[in-house]
């Protein structure tokens, strides 16, 4: 079994000397979103605090999170590019905190693709594949074919031409090899000397071509392919190393909408199909909802909830979580709870399912935070239960229209924390325009509540 599980893992930067650490910190930080960097006293900023997760074999987890949270720096970390501040990371039954990343056993595929611009489809793919089997000397059963012919190659070492005395050392039967690899690569196919290593490779570069059907690119240079294609490549090239564990930041980012849903599917089959443990970074909430089998959402440098897309869409442990996934974000509106089962406010009123009853009870004359999203608002018709507003802004998607709306609720109460704007999804055969006053109905069973102080869900009881 290969899981992943990274145990009290810590992150840290000390500022630069003469600099302080505002003057180190994102412009999007200094402004006040303060993703990822957490300042303490000691002057030193924090990406990560207490990152604890595990990722079972063959499982595809999804990081995700705003830009500047620190996901990339924790796949980072993983892979071994990053120096971990403090805590433990095991691959299978091995501690990896002190191996180097080619130690690691893991691919990974970047952003930028970061193919080699000099080398064809075919040499890109297969460059992890001969440096790992030059280090591990000649491979195959001791036989080297040149053309037609087939040299016995005794366990001793590599024959000399035109010598009887085998070679002992390793290095140097590896330079002969590679010597008339070089010599005989212009003659026609059948008179160039191929080795079993390079069999092996060439055999292992065309059948993972043939998986991302891209035989017909193998000759070509990468400035010569699609992005989708170069893609493609750089996938190629970790799935051909047969690794323990795929890491990919981000690798879908660089490609046009639809490129990229076909790509994603791909991506998934394929995970499916190998059976490797995968860790995907996104910060695009979609992707990671179609592609994950778990995910981890990070804010702030530390993890808020690793849960099924589905567990995460419909129970999400915090405001962030729940304004986190789903597109359009959930709707948040302050009301004031009324035991047993009444939450009001101005002229709004709404009696709750009894589920909510235990739950809510100690609220009692206090402000909650209602949240709701935007498919679960109804067009509706006149109430006190209903809420009224006018259309702002339409988003017409052709299979569905999003419209931005503001409350027009008599009396309506709105804290620092939320606002009077609601989105709502609405059937595409209803036209709707700027300026009409709607009505809105909840659906009772949808509804989402958090604490005002903490921003913590509650759950029915």
């Amino acid at each position: 079994m290969t899981q992943v599980v990274l145990e009290n893992v810590y992150k840290s930067f000390s500022p630069r000397r003469g600099e302080s650490v505002a003057s180190q910190i994102q412009p999007s930080v200094t402004s006040g979103k303060q993703d990822d960097i957490v300042v303490h006293r000691g002057e030193s900023v924090n990406v990560l605090r207490r990152i604890n997760l595990t990722v079972a074999d063959g499982e595809f987890m999804v990081l995700v999170g705003p830009s500047g949270c620190g996901k990339s720096t924790l796949l980072r970390i993983i892979a071994g590019l990053e120096v971990m501040t403090g805590g433990n990371i095991w691959i299978g039954d091995r501690l990896v905190n002190d191996l180097p990343p080619k130690e690691r056993d893991i691919a990974m595929v970047f952003q930028n693709y970061a193919l080699y611009p000099h080398m064809s489809v075919y040499d890109n793919i297969a460059f992890g594949l001969r440096r790992r089997s030059a280090g591990q000397g000649a491979m195959g059963n001791g036989q080297r074919v040149m053309g037609n012919a087939r040299l016995r190659v005794p366990s001793s070492g590599f024959p000399m031409p035109n010598s009887q005395f085998p070679i002992p050392n390793s290095h140097l039967r590896d330079w002969v090899e590679n010597l008339f690899v070089g010599m005989t690569k212009g003659l026609p196919k059948g008179l160039r000397y191929i080795s079993d290593r390079e069999r092996v490779v060439d055999e292992q570069v065309r059948t993972v071509a043939q998986l991302l059907q891209i035989e017909a690119l193998l000759n070509r240079l990468p400035k010569q392919l699609s992005g989708g294609q170069r893609q493609r490549v750089a996938l190629g090239r970790a799935i051909a190393r047969n690794p323990q564990v795929f890491l990919m930041d981000e690798p879908l980012s660089n490609l046009d909408a639809k490129l990229r849903a076909q790509t994603r599917a791909q991506i998934v089959k394929l995970q499916r199909q190998l059976g490797v443990t995968t860790i995907y970074v996104t910060h695009d909430q979609t992707e990671a909802m179609t592609m994950g089998d778990r995910i981890a959402i990070l804010n702030h440098g530390q993890l808020q909830q690793v849960a099924s897309p589905l567990e995460l869409y419909n129970h999400p442990v915090n405001v962030f979580v729940a304004e986190f996934i789903g597109s359009p974000p959930m709707n948040f509106i302050p009301v004031e709870f009324h035991a047993p089962l009444l939450i009001t406010n101005g002229d709004f009123r709404l009696t709750l399912p009894e589920v909510w009853g235990n739950a809510l009870q100690k609220y009692d004359g206090r402000t909650l935070i209602l949240g709701i999203r935007p498919e679960h608002l109804i067009l509706s018709v006149p109430a006190n239960k209903n809420w009224s507003v006018q259309v702002e802004l339409v988003e017409n998607l052709g299979n569905e229209t999003y419209i931005s709306t503001k409350l027009l609720e008599p009396g309506f109460q709105k804290s620092a924390f939320e606002t009077n704007e609601v989105q709502v999804r609405v059937p595409p055969e209803r036209f709707v325009s700027c300026g009409e006053q709607l009505w809105l109905s909840l659906t009772p069973e949808k509804l989402h509540f958090f604490d005002p102080e903490t921003e913590l869900a509650i759950f029915p009881k």
